[in-house]
C-alpha cells in the first residue's frame, strides 16, 4: 500500500431524514421510513428534530458511524 491509499475502502453514504434523540442515542428517521442509529463524534444539538443529511459509513445495516451532519 502506498501512502496515498486509504486502509478504509468503504464508500461514504449519505442518508436523509429527521434527526431525533431516543434515550441516550441519536437516531435518523429516514425519508425511506427506516431508522438508523447514529454513532457521532460531536453532538449536533442544533439539528435535533430537523431534517438533515448524514454522511458516514455503515457499521451494521442499522448503525452508521457519522462523518458529518448538515441541514437538508
Amino acid at each position: 500500500m502506498t501512502t496515498n491509499e486509504s486502509a478504509d475502502t468503504t464508500p461514504s453514504l449519505v442518508r436523509s431524514g429527521r434527526l431525533v434523540r431516543r434515550g441516550g442515542a441519536f437516531v435518523l428517521e429516514g425519508d425511506d421510513g427506516k431508522h438508523l442509529e447514529l454513532r457521532l463524534m460531536r453532538v449536533p444539538v442544533d439539528h435535533v428534530g430537523k431534517s438533515v443529511a448524514v454522511t458516514g459509513h455503515l457499521l451494521t445495516p442499522d448503525v452508521m458511524e457519522v462523518d458529518g451532519v448538515r441541514a437538508a
